[in-house]
Order: C-alpha cells, then structure tokens, then sequence
C-alpha cells in the first residue's frame, strides 16, 4: 500500500498569505493547480484552493438582525460573518483556510484518501518533523488508483 512519500509532489506550489487574489488566481491557472500551501517564515500557515476562490463568487446571504428590547441580535446561520469576510478578501489570507490538515510523510493511502472524503480537502500539505515536504491532492490519488487498477489488469498505464 503506497504511503504520503509514494504518492506526493515534492515541490509543493507555496505562495505568501499576502499574496494577491487576482496574482493567485493567475498563478493557479498557468501551473493548473488545484490549490497552493500558504508559508510564511518558513512555517506552514494555511492552505488555499481554487474554491476558496470560486466561493468569492456565490451568492451573498445578507445577516438578518431582530430588534428586541433595544438590543439588536444577529439571526442567521453561524460562520455567517465569515462567510461575508471571506468574500470581502484582497489576499490570500482572508480566503485560506488557516488550520490546515496535513498528513506524515508516512501516512497510508487509506488513511490520505479517508481524510480527503471526510473532510471535503482536495490539497493535503505532508509534512516530515513538522516542515512541509510535499502536497497530495486528488490527482496524486487518482493517478495511485490507475496505478493499481492497471496492475490488476496486467497492464502499466502510461
């Protein structure tokens, strides 16, 4: 069963969290990336992804408010505010997610995949003693998938 190092790019794309979106966006798309690690001081600080750009773009959902008793009280879903705020964003750290899950070098593809489905991720940072050493994303697993698939089939795909 291959393992984070087997499956992951080793020159992981990194960009700065002040980077700006619209460089962001331009950058992804010429290295047709699905998302970019976010270091700063040579520390991982967050992940960003073509949907933390995309989302820029969806429909806003105005917070509701209810007066009562002269206090006014925000009515509506939670993360609502960051929601807008994310929306709102000049660079890349007002988009990034800033907790991003990673995974050790030497985690499984089990373990890689099962995080990726349960946790909606397409870019997982690997990370070796707590430095950034590589990035899968989903088609470092669907290349691992035909990989094993042509095996099966007696076959090597190109």
């Amino acid at each position: 069963m291959p393992h984070a190092l087997d499956l992951m790019q080793r020159d992981p794309l990194i960009v700065s969290p002040d980077l700006p979106l619209p460089r962001l966006a331009r950058l992804l798309l010429e290295t047709r990336a699905d998302g970019a690690c976010v270091v700063e001081e040579g520390r991982l600080v967050g992940v960003v992804t073509a949907m933390d750009l995309i989302f820029q773009d969806k429909r806003i959902t105005m917070p509701h408010y209810l007066r009562l008793l002269g206090w006014v009280l925000p009515v509506g879903k939670r993360g609502q505010q960051a929601a807008l705020d994310k929306q709102a964003g000049v660079v890349v750290r007002d988009i990034m997610s800033d907790d991003p899950l990673g995974v050790a070098w030497d985690a499984e593809l089990q373990d890689i995949a099962t995080l990726m489905v349960d946790e909606h991720i397409t870019v997982v940072p690997v990370l070796q003693e707590g430095r950034l050493v590589g990035v899968i994303t989903k088609g470092d697993l669907l290349r691992s998938a035909l990989e094993r698939v042509g095996e099966q089939e007696g076959q090597v795909p190109s």
